[in-house]
């Protein structure tokens, strides 16, 4: 494989410093403005151009949840918070696999691919995470989430397609302080926190923090007799804040955090027809099953019961290292982020997720490493031209190790016959029991980058914004396939199954070997305008080119497979007002969006070559266009309420050559043209109420609500019928007893109050003749302390 060099990695992490972050911090002013008493929704204030912002002036879609409101709901990872962010979805079932969509456009390749970037950006403290497995874990000394819509890259580092996940931590502080925290729940749930900040000196502060999360399993493995899908996590983190003069702040991070369990299973959802659309006949999951002697557990995956033959107890350690330094200097802030991260995943994964014993491991064990730099110089604002300008280096690699072991059953069950009463001669076990089909993958990126921004303020009213990014990006990819494992000799097989042995053996353990190298460059932009229509309305009118770098496909090579993946490039229109209504008791905000994806890179048959050859290439264009509402209310002292929805009409403009879904397996390709896009329900709802009164003395009660709801979709690329997510809406509670100064804190709360059935993703498997589902949690609740000092 190859690596970056330790002493580039080391010089990149100590040219300058790095922190937090370019895409938006989050703060509420501590008392709205106004006269004493009166109602009125609180500011937000933001960075996402590098300089603080009333959120309402700033031409950007932007959503924004605190930490405090993550915790009250009883949240505590990324995925459990985006009930609140409409324009949000996450599917997934294991920390290797998530696929993220920001108005229906992201990464839509059916699973993870590590040749394929993200389309959606996800960054903690400036640095970007191409791993959303490092991200949707236990969220620690989390001060805000911040969802961007649209392509973002004439401001960020990394350059995205559909948008950025920006979560911001509290930094330290020179006043000493704290913060603990302790919950428990059903299902054993149980969480601990601790964070200490504390002035070493008048120039240096340093916090501490520690998270401990675990609970008893939600699913019951009947083989084991065990509950799995725990949690058994630990994050930590050491933020030190060097800060020698007032025009000059160091800050440093550590941090390091590993989720554990029998986790990452899905379970059945439902059992495929024998028929297909053309009337032929299959040999089903219940046949194929009687014909290996393997009788069946449940299959509804709402019995939360499984039955997992072999280990499922996966690991996904991940630390990390980064600094940033800021030096303000006459109308500018020079700003340098230096990062070096490392995320593993660590499985054992039942190959086949059922209890016969066909692939008794089937995994990517995965170790990803990455290096960023970024230099910025921005204004700091009330300037006739504000401007921003950056340069980006980013290096990953990832070294992935592919096995797949066969188990006794896999010639049995893996052999096909047109009809389930076909008599078909049985093979000796032996031929496949035992074999391991492996592959060491490495795809690498260099990617390097030079970005600016800048407003002209035309008038006190009305602003011009342009921007512009120049990438340039080589990629690697290596494959090392070969075939493994503790398998009978073909000569000690019987002679008349010799040669089907040897067919069978290299179509399931193929041997290849290649390096592939590839390099691209890209120029994109942004061009907003913005006129304030009053002192409180506030429109804008923006234009954005996106581009989603190219991707490897890094598999068995096949005659007429394209290795490289041209790159999605992205054109955004959105036309946004922001209001404050009401004396200030109203924020109205909305946005009309429509966006092209060109070159949409997804799942692709290849009919010109036989047989028909399935992989990742550019299949045509995707469109989304809908209607965006965010809204704050604070009618009446001491109530506040937030409502956000979107109508997303995604749909494939041109898919053909896609692959089939299951009951046109027959066919070579389908066309998907017209059809709605995978993993973009039409309609998305969130809401929140919250009432606090008065409860004596320095103290006050609270009691609050919160729902979400989102229709159905297909989870499958392909828009396979049984991959159908249904619509569900999801409720929560929580009410507590506090100190107005929050020095202690007492609550109880609820997560899905009406224990909700819900599938969060559904894949389709014509080898098992099911559809497997990762499902939704059920009802949890439980009480929570907190205490600052």
């Amino acid at each position: 494989m190859h690596r970056r060099p330790a002493h580039i990695i080391l010089a990149l992490l100590g040219s300058a410093a790095a922190l937090s972050l370019p895409a938006t911090s989050f703060a509420q002013s501590p008392e709205p403005e106004g006269e004493a008493g009166e109602a009125a929704v609180q500011d937000i204030v933001v960075t996402a151009r590098y300089r603080k912002e009333d959120a309402q002036k700033v031409p950007i879609a932007i959503s924004a949840i605190s930490g405090d409101r993550i915790a009250a709901q009883g949240a505590f990872n990324l995925k459990q918070s985006i009930q609140q962010l409409p324009s949000l979805n996450i599917q997934g079932f294991s920390g290797r696999n998530q696929t993220i969509t920001i108005r229906g456009i992201g990464t839509n390749s059916g699973g993870t691919n590590d040749g394929l970037e993200q389309g959606v950006g996800l960054y903690v403290d400036g640095v970007y995470r191409p791993r959303t497995g490092s991200v949707i874990t236990d969220l620690i000394d989390v001060e805000s989430i911040q969802l961007l819509r649209g392509p973002q890259g004439t401001l960020l580092g990394k350059n995205t397609v559909a948008g950025a996940i920006d979560v911001k931590t509290r930094a330290p502080s020179f006043t000493n302080e704290a913060r603990a925290e302790a919950s428990y729940g059903n299902y054993d749930y149980a969480r601990g926190y601790l964070s200490l900040n504390a002035a070493l000196s008048d120039t240096l502060a340093v916090r501490l923090s520690y998270l401990r999360t675990s609970r008893s399993g939600l699913i019951r493995n009947i083989v084991y007799n065990e509950d799995w899908d725990n949690l058994d996590n630990h994050s930590a983190r050491f933020d030190l804040l060097y800060k020698p003069a007032d025009n000059v702040r160091l800050r440093f991070i550590a941090d390091y955090s590993i989720q554990k369990g029998d986790v990452g299973f899905q379970s059945i959802a439902r059992v495929l027809p024998t028929t297909l659309n053309n009337g032929m006949q299959v040999r089903g999951f219940y046949r194929r099953a009687a014909d290996v002697g393997y009788a069946p557990g449940s299959v509804n995956a709402f019995d939360r019961q499984v039955d997992l033959d072999s280990s499922q107890y996966d690991k996904m350690p991940s630390y990390g290292f980064q600094a940033q330094l800021d030096v303000d200097l006459p109308g500018v802030t020079l700003t340098s982020i230096s990062a070096y991260r490392n995320w593993k995943w660590i499985p054992n994964y039942d190959g086949d997720q059922i209890g016969a014993e066909i692939s008794t491991l089937g995994v990517v064990d995965t170790d990803q490493q990455q290096v960023s730099q970024e230099f910025r110089l921005a204004s700091t604002g009330e300037r006739t031209i504000d401007f921003s300008a950056g340069l980006y280096f980013f290096w990953q690699e990832a070294d992935d190790k592919q096995r797949t072991v066969y188990g006794r059953d896999a010639v049995g069950w893996l052999r096909t016959a047109n009809t389930p009463t076909a008599t078909v001669s049985p093979l000796p076990s032996a031929i496949l029991d035992g074999l391991e089909a492996f592959a060491h993958v490495v795809p690498a990126t260099h990617s390097y980058a030079a970005y600016g921004q800048a407003t002209w303020n035309v008038s006190p009213r009305f602003r011009v914004t342009g921007g512009l990014r120049y990438t340039y990006e080589h990629k690697t990819g290596l494959y090392d396939a070969e075939a493994r494992g503790d398998v009978t000799p073909i000569s000690a097989l019987p002679a008349a199954v010799q040669a089907t042995a040897i067919a069978l053996r290299a179509a399931y353990a193929a041997v290849a070997s290649y390096y592939v190298k590839n390099n691209s460059n890209n120029l994109s932009g942004t061009l907003i305008a913005a006129y304030d229509v009053s002192d409180d309305v506030h429109a804008y009118y923006s234009y954005s080119r996106g581009y989603k770098s190219p991707g490897i496909n890094l598999v068995r090579q096949t005659l007429g497979v394209d290795v490289f993946v041209k790159p999605e490039k992205v054109d955004a229109f959105e036309l946004g007002v922001k209001s404050r209504l009401a004396e200030g008791a109203v924020e109205l905000n909305g946005a009309l969006f429509w966006t092209k994806d060109q070159n949409y890179q997804a799942n692709y048959a290849n009919t010109q070559v036989s047989p028909a050859a399935y992989y990742i290439a550019n299949v045509g264009t995707l469109r989304s266009r809908g209607v965006e509402l965010d809204a704050r209310f604070a009618p009446v002292e001491g109530l506040s309420a937030t409502f956000a929805a979107t109508y997303n009409d995604a749909k494939y403009t041109r898919y053909t050559n896609a692959v089939p879904d299951y009951l046109n397996s027959y066919r070579t390709s389908i066309d998907l043209s017209g059809r709605q896009a995978s993993g973009a329900p039409k309609w998305s709802l969130g809401g929140t109420v919250e009432y606090v009164h008065p409860a004596g003395g320095e103290k006050e009660f609270y009691v609050g609500a919160d729902g979400s709801y989102r229709s159905s979709y297909f989870a499958s690329v392909n828009l396979d019928p049984f991959s159908r997510v249904p619509g569900s809406a999801l409720f929560g509670a929580h009410a507590g007893l506090r100190r107005s100064d929050g020095r202690w804190d007492v609550s109880v709360w609820v997560r899905n109050l009406f224990d909700k059935d819900y599938y969060n993703t559904i894949s389709v498997n014509a080898t098992y003749g099911v559809a497997m589902a990762a499902i939704g949690e059920p009802r949890l609740y439980g009480l929570t302390l907190r205490g600052k000092i």
